[in-house]
């Protein structure tokens, strides 16, 4: 009889604590040189040296809805790279986006230095949504081009993989990387470390993560994090809509009493220009609608204005 394996629970790369813990530990900066090796332009004399730029992440940066858990590096050129895992899309993801790769790009001089001194900046973004709704691609290069598509300057970049276009035939090694970061199950994965020799060490070393109490920890702890969040959102989102129909609502109601009101003047008026030819105040009432007193009320005013 054939002995059933207990499958482990494999943590998800689409978690950016997960990934960010995967790429920046000292053992597993070969991974990291192999994947910005498979997703960007950077070479491998680039890539001899790599900085990450981040401090080491804790429960308490991933409780801290203002810290941001991408990950920073220089490499040996000089060249500044943010890698970041999104699986939202958020209304101001692109404005975002280029944010984030312009201060990393003016950051690094200072006042008086040599704009000559201006290092590549480098933005690698892995999304699980879809950004661009005209294509299939999975992967995205985007870069600064004159009108007749020639590169200007690849001063700043952007290389973006989106996990929802993944190919179902993987070809090459940036596609490999695709199906690590989709990976749910540790059965998923085995069968992913079968077919490409490539993702062996790397699936080895995200098996041996899951099993860390303190990776487990950091994963729950960014889980949670992030449903306080959306659910934050959602209220503030759900408040600010019901202030906005009370604002509307208000606002009808006001234009609707103010058009009454313009209503009632105008009738008046008629009556008393109706009264002052000498028509009776029954006709007048029946004209304008105005009670029967009211009109006769405003004859009075008229006769003693006389």
């Amino acid at each position: 009889m054939t002995q059933m394996t207990e499958q482990k629970t494999l943590l998800s790369l689409k978690n950016d604590a997960v990934f960010n813990l995967f790429f920046t530990r000292e053992d597993n900066i070969e991974q990291l040189r192999l994947f910005l090796k498979a997703t960007t332009h950077l070479t491998d004399a680039d890539l001899i040296e790599i900085n990450i730029l981040n401090p080491k992440l804790t429960k308490e940066h991933v409780l801290d809805k203002d810290f941001v858990v991408d990950i920073r590096l220089k490499d040996a050129s000089g060249n500044y790279t943010h890698i970041e895992m999104q699986i939202r899309k958020h209304d101001a993801f692109v404005e975002r986006m280029i944010a984030y790769n312009s201060r990393q790009y003016a950051s690094q001089l200072s006042r008086g230095e040599n704009y000559m001194e201006l290092k590549r900046s480098i933005s690698l973004i892995i999304t699980d949504f879809s950004m661009f709704d005209d294509t299939d691609e999975y992967f995205e290069y985007i870069t600064y081009r004159r009108e007749n598509r020639k590169i200007f300057t690849n001063a700043q970049e952007y290389f973006i993989l989106d996990l929802t276009k993944l190919p179902d035939k993987i070809i090459d090694d940036r596609e490999i990387w695709g199906a690590l970061f989709k990976a749910e199950t540790e059965e998923e994965l085995r069968s992913l470390m079968d077919k490409f020799d490539e993702l062996n060490e790397a699936g080895e070393k995200l098996l041996d993560l899951s099993e860390e109490k303190y990776a487990q920890e950091i994963a729950r702890a960014r889980e949670d994090s992030q449903w306080a969040a959306k659910h934050s959102r959602y209220h503030l989102e759900k408040r600010v809509r019901e202030e906005e129909r009370t604002k509307a609502e208000a606002e009808k109601l006001e234009i609707t009493k103010k058009a009454q009101e313009e209503a009632e003047a105008g009738k008046l008026e008629i009556a008393r220009k109706a009264l002052k030819e000498g028509i009776s105040v029954e006709v007048v009432s029946q004209i304008t609608g105005i009670d029967l007193a009211v009109i006769s009320k405003l004859k009075l005013e008229l006769e003693d204005g006389n």
